[in-house]
């Protein structure tokens, strides 16, 4: 077993070997805000105007030009990148069926795969242009980094929405699905509650925001990996009593007959919407994303979707879906 490690919030350690369905030009790393020069420029400006109108037009030029400079350089028009290459890309994940998946020929398909689809769409209609979709494999390793290096418009997987990520990321609101955290596994095996694990060990991805708090709570001991495929292979190989992560995810994987021998133990606890993840300083592009997935839930299509691939209701959808029709 191949422990990963621990990283501290903000770093998000690459791996290699990630992975495009097209060929992508290298990340850039964004720029940061210009407080240097262009700051000084403008306190300069400032005073010549002062010294022509008056120490009060002085201030108020001065607070304007400190407040335009606070702006993150890296804002941009609604995917004017894209929209120069002629693609979207999208970060996103294989290890999630029936989510999202490879089907029998290798192809994406799964709920997040079809909301992708529609994404993709609309955001080509926003901007006039017919942008191409490529999709840019990432784990939980990598996909923050990525996102912030540009590789990818929108990370698109089931990422919680947390208040910690969001001081990394910008997340659309709402979130487009939610789940909480629950043990799979085998039927044979006895979990009557969760003080029952205290000392047992569990799998668990490497950047799971369950793991931190179910230590200190139940005193869970964890076997840390870098994705939910090697977490499902070491549960396989009875490596560790069970699985601890996302209940929607479990209790579709216990629907297919491979997993026949297996179940969900708990009730899920702490509960959090999946989100739509994008870079700081995209306003128009948060809006935009928002806008579609609040579409989504007013018109149902992630209720269709949910029956189209065979998923058990989720409650918070519902929920999402019954507001938005009535707002």
């Amino acid at each position: 077993m191949t422990a990963a490690p621990r990283t501290n919030c903000g770093s998000w350690l690459a791996c290699d070997g990630a992975r495009s369905i097209n060929h992508l030009p290298s990340g850039t790393t964004q720029p940061t805000c210009g407080s240097g020069l262009a700051r000084e420029d403008g306190i300069r400006a400032a005073a010549s105007v002062g010294s022509a109108q008056g120490h009060i037009h002085a201030s108020l030029a001065l607070v304007a030009l400190l407040a335009f400079s606070a702006l993150p350089a890296f804002a941009e028009p609604l995917l004017e990148r894209a929209q120069s290459r002629g693609t979207l890309n999208v970060c996103t994940s294989d290890e999630f069926p029936p989510f999202k998946t490879l089907d029998a020929q290798g192809k994406p398909s799964g709920l997040i795969m079809d909301l992708i689809v529609d994404l993709q769409q609309q955001l080509s209609a926003r901007v006039g242009q017919a942008l191409k979709l490529s999709l840019v494999q990432v784990n939980p390793l990598n996909r923050l980094l990525f996102l912030d290096q540009g590789r990818c418009e929108v990370l698109v997987t089931s990422l919680l929405d947390t208040p910690a990520r969001r001081r990394e990321v910008d997340f659309a609101s709402p979130g487009f699905y939610s789940s909480a955290t629950t043990v799979f596994a085998p039927k044979s095996t006895a979990v009557p509650d969760w003080e029952s694990l205290r000392g047992k060990t569990l799998c668990a991805p490497a950047t799971s925001v369950w793991v931190r708090p179910f230590e200190n709570r139940y005193g869970v001991q964890f076997a840390s990996f870098n994705g939910t495929a090697e977490v499902r292979k070491a549960v396989a190989d009875s490596r560790c009593l069970g699985a601890m992560g996302d209940d929607a995810l479990y209790s579709a994987l216990a629907r297919q007959p491979e997993w026949a021998d297996y179940e969900v133990k708990l009730p899920g606890q702490d509960p959090a919407p999946w989100g739509i993840a994008l870079r700081k300083g995209q306003p128009e592009l948060l809006a935009a994303v928002s806008d579609i997935v609040e579409g989504w839930h007013a018109n149902g299509l992630i209720i269709q979707l949910e029956q189209r691939y065979g998923l058990a209701p989720n409650a918070w959808v519902a929920q999402q879906h019954s507001q938005a029709r009535h707002e």
